[in-house]
């Protein structure tokens, strides 16, 4: 049996898989809000109006299976106005912000977006980054059962709230080895 690390390849996106990667992001969304029932305020403006700008930014990764992508997630060190009402424990630590990981419903259970967890791991201790920051909708308890098992701590009475729906900072330290 072939293991899970020899078959998927996580690399920054290109121009050329804006058009998988919207297809993505619409299975995604519609999974969201039809089989899971969250309303992460995901539909079919956002997040695909972001995707573009995130390529030409260098921020957007995909995750591929046999040239299949199956997943994305972006990583940026944007500071967002938006979540300065969060009180991230990390204010003085050079941190990198994990955004919109998603992987492919027919995928979903089957270690890769724990992979993709370990690789933004990696990539933040070669990097240098000592904190990884995220938001999550409160209901997503899928996505927040992933983080929590991966160390990431939640803020506390601390959340961002859009359009009344509340989404939980949660961050995590990274420690490199010695």
């Amino acid at each position: 049996m072939t293991s899970l690390k020899n078959k998927i390849n996580i690399r920054l996106a290109s121009i050329t898989d804006l058009s998988e990667i919207k297809k993505l992001y619409k299975e995604v969304t519609y999974d969201i809000n039809n089989v899971k029932k969250i309303n992460m305020l995901w539909n079919e403006v956002y997040p695909i109006c972001v995707l573009e700008s995130d390529i030409n930014n260098e921020e957007l990764y995909v995750i591929e299976i046999d040239s299949k992508i199956i997943g994305s997630f972006s990583l940026s060190t944007f500071d967002n106005p938006e979540y300065h009402v969060i009180n991230w424990n990390s204010i003085n630590k050079k941190w990198i912000y994990l955004n919109r990981l998603v992987i492919l419903p027919s995928y979903q259970g089957k270690g890769y977006a724990k992979y993709a967890i370990k690789y933004v791991e990696q990539y933040a201790i070669k990097e240098n980054y000592q904190v990884i920051r995220l938001t999550v909708h409160e209901d997503n308890k899928y996505a927040i059962g992933l983080y929590e098992k991966f160390g990431f701590i939640k803020i506390k009475d601390s959340n961002w709230v859009l359009d009344g729906e509340i989404f939980f900072g949660f961050e995590k330290e990274i420690i490199k080895a010695i």
